[in-house]
């Protein structure tokens, strides 16, 4: 099987960026699952590409936490466990009803419209499960964004990444995602924060990372991936 096509022309984007890119959608669309050993040499051919770009590409994963070295064999795609999935969440909630507080104090119309055309989007009902997904990723981006705070901003993406990977290892679970307790629950985040009203922001916003936690923890209950 070919692999996506790597640009070796002069870029703005190095070829090792692009690697990196390629390898971290796989890993997120679980195309390579947790567990799954991955080789240099097979991963350059893959990308018709040397190996050096595949290395540089496979240490940033690393540093990232994607991947795991495992010296004289290769590279491991870091094993999801439960607990990985509680600690996401556990994480989301600390960070993300403090983001939509503020998101609330924040918000202009024209970053109110933005909210509210990814709630629409997500309850679109001729929308496929990865559109609404990205809807719902987007949304809870939109409000970090609008906060202003970029560093919060980044790590509630990289929390949203597993979660995006958790929907693609366990697809029953997908349609949780543009369900109606699902759309209402960001509708009600929705109405707090063109209200201004970051108590409630904060609070209904951690009502729902409770609840679809609990779905997705229930789901993952007793599955050990990798």
């Amino acid at each position: 099987m070919a692999g996506p096509e790597v640009d070796v022309a002069p870029s703005a984007r190095s070829l090792t960026e692009q690697v990196y890119d390629h390898l971290l959608e796989l890993i997120l669309n679980a195309e390579l699952r947790p567990g799954s050993m991955v080789l240099e040499p097979s991963l350059a051919s893959y990308f018709g590409v040397s190996k050096t770009p595949v290395r540089e590409a496979l240490r940033m994963l690393t540093h990232d936490g994607w991947v795991v070295t495992i010296p004289r064999k290769g590279y491991l795609i870091k094993p999801l466990q439960l607990a990985d999935v509680s600690e996401v969440f556990g994480l989301r909630m600390m960070i993300e009803p403090a983001l939509f507080a503020e998101a609330a104090r924040q918000a202009s119309a024209d970053s109110i419209a933005k909210l509210r055309a990814q709630v629409e989007r997500q309850s679109d009902e001729s929308a496929s499960v990865p559109e609404s997904l990205q809807a719902a990723r987007e949304f809870h981006l939109l409000g970090a964004a609008i906060s202003r705070n970029r560093r919060a901003g980044e790590v509630v993406s990289g929390l949203l990444h597993e979660i995006r990977r958790l929907h693609h290892l366990m697809p029953e679970i997908s349609e949780h995602i543009s369900s109606a307790e699902e759309v209402k629950a960001h509708a009600e985040i929705l109405a707090a924060v063109e209200r201004h009203d970051p108590d409630a922001a904060a609070e209904r916003m951690r009502e729902h990372l409770v609840e679809v936690s609990q779905v997705l923890v229930a789901q993952y209950a007793g599955i050990q991936v990798g």
